[in-house]
């Protein structure tokens, strides 16, 4: 298993990349520049090159497309790519699917817009750990939490498929008190009135202690093992992590870390139950951070910042008390997500993004959007690339775009009604199989600026 990553809408997470500064047109058939070459002579493979300058070249006589990219022979004479290299510029995209998304096979660049998706583990079931401060602060956070878990986070996860368990660590109670009280359908009461005792179901757990204002990572440590308040758990929240599950865990507080940081707090989890979060080459899980820091977009809470963002140090408004560096750091060494918690009215939004984002770290999907472009691009359905590279590493297999599921085969995709890319059955079988499979979806644009 790999190290978990948060990439693009994998599920996962998206990764947006500009165009390519000259596009080049035009389908493998020879439409640039060049005439393409013609033979007078025997040429075997009918791609315009005579067996015999082949031979002298390097190249296949007997097949038209050497380099097996999509483009003959002759044609890339006529475009001046290597017809006995199929990535003549070296920027991991073939020739030929660099002319299906119109970016230049001459040129190191990137497609408009990319999605990818890497495995981390493959149909597992996933225990999400919830980790809430009960601080004075926080009553406004907690509502927000409450309003939203079941509708905008539980049913998500649920509809996925993903066999899924929650453990709530905090204070049960009223919000009024800082506390926090879940109702039906995910535990196994209302609410109104707020009962003494939570009610545990399957898919919901209530391990009741209070967490402070600073005290989030050495609590969680803590009552691994130790009794809540109602002894409803007496050997821990441990008691209901399942054998070979991802964890994720989910931090909501207003302030920072004191006296432990991400790295002691990361080692100490690995030592205390690897059989759970794996180990420093294999972690088994992700830690997400809603805390004080500022919003990666003001205008759309949704945005996540990413592992690959550096530490933000602003703070959001009104309610931060600190922007939590330590509980960032620890969402960028897991690859987790990051959000501001100051306006509860978002969460919604929030909540389905950081259960796309658990979604997504569970396996590879078999069924992809449309990469999402910047600058007021759209991506272009007709310039769609799909590559799977095996084990993750290595050569990627370019995988073919089919008619629909009835013309589907080995290697290949559709588009279905709702203009989703598909991989076809026999290929998201040999995807779903492979434990490090990298699976990315790349697509050319429309829109200003594209030609």
């Amino acid at each position: 298993m790999q190290s978990p990553k948060l990439l693009t809408t994998l599920f996962l997470l998206s990764t947006i990349t500009a165009c390519g500064d000259s596009a080049v047109g035009g389908n493998g058939d020879g439409d640039g520049g060049t005439p393409r070459p013609e033979c007078t002579d025997t040429d075997t493979d009918s791609d315009g090159i005579c067996d015999e300058e082949e031979i002298e070249n390097g190249t296949d006589p007997n097949n038209p497309d050497s380099d097996g990219d999509g483009i003959d022979d002759g044609d890339e004479i006529t475009r001046g790519t290597d017809p006995n290299n199929p990535d003549t510029d070296g920027d991991g995209i073939s020739d030929g699917d660099e002319i299906t998304l119109g970016t230049d096979p001459l040129v190191a660049d990137t497609a408009c817009a990319q999605d990818e998706a890497e495995a981390i583990a493959i149909n597992k079931p996933v225990d999400i750990i919830f980790a809430i401060d009960n601080s004075g602060s926080m009553s406004g956070e907690i509502q927000g939490v409450q309003d939203n878990i079941s509708t905008n986070f539980a049913s998500i996860i649920g509809s996925s498929g993903i066999n899924y368990r929650i453990i709530m660590v905090a204070a049960h109670g009223n919000v009024n008190s800082q506390d926090i009280c879940i109702s039906t359908p995910l535990s196994g009461h209302s609410c109104s009135p707020i009962p003494a005792v939570p009610t545990q179901t399957e898919t919901y757990k209530h391990h009741s202690i209070g967490l402070g204002s600073h005290d989030s990572f050495q609590k969680i440590l803590q009552s691994f093992n130790s009794a809540d308040q109602f002894d409803l758990n007496p050997a821990g929240w441990s008691e209901h992590l399942r054998e070979g599950s991802f964890k994720v865990f989910i931090e909501f507080t207003d302030d920072s870390a004191r006296n432990m940081t991400a790295v002691e707090f990361n080692d100490a989890l690995l030592a205390l139950s690897p059989q759970h979060f794996g180990t420093a080459a294999e972690p088994n899980y992700v830690f997400h951070s809603v805390v004080g820091l500022a919003a990666k977009d003001a205008n759309d809470p949704s945005i996540a910042h990413l592992p690959t963002d550096p530490i933000e140090s602003g703070q959001c408004t009104p309610g931060s008390v600190n922007a939590g560096p330590e509980y960032q750091a620890l969402s960028v060494l897991t690859g987790g997500l990051r959000f501001p918690l100051c306006d509860p009215d978002n969460y919604d939004v929030i909540f389905q993004r950081v259960a796309q984002g658990v979604v997504e770290s569970v396996g590879v999907p078999c069924s992809f959007g449309l990469p999402v472009p910047m600058d007021g691009q759209e991506a272009d359905p007709a310039r769609v690339v799909v590559t799977y590279t095996p084990a993750g590493t290595g050569n990627s297999i370019s995988l073919n775009r089919v008619a629909d599921l009835a013309a589907c085969a080995s290697d290949s995709w559709y588009t279905d009604a709702a203009d989703d890319i598909v991989l076809c059955p026999d290929t998201c079988t040999t995807v779903e199989a492979d434990e490090a499979a990298l699976v990315k979806v790349l697509s050319g644009c429309t829109g200003p600026g594209v030609d």
